[in-house]
């Protein structure tokens, strides 16, 4: 069985494991554990916190 997971941002089930980095295929977002953790943090994986990026995504930004 091959499981698929939401992608913190645009919630798509675009990734094969949650935690490790891997990037969506739809909204770009790197899965990183720490932004997921705490949705205010910058400047991990991503430069944006998954606030902002999940706000950008819905506005039809990317």
């Amino acid at each position: 069985m091959n499981n698929k997971y939401h992608c913190p941002c645009c919630n798509n089930i675009t990734l094969d494991s949650l935690g490790k980095y891997l990037i969506c295929d739809i909204c770009g977002w790197e899965d990183d554990p720490i932004q997921a953790d705490d949705i205010y943090f910058q400047g991990g994986a991503n430069y944006m916190s998954l606030n902002e990026a999940r706000k950008i995504f819905l506005e039809g930004k990317k």
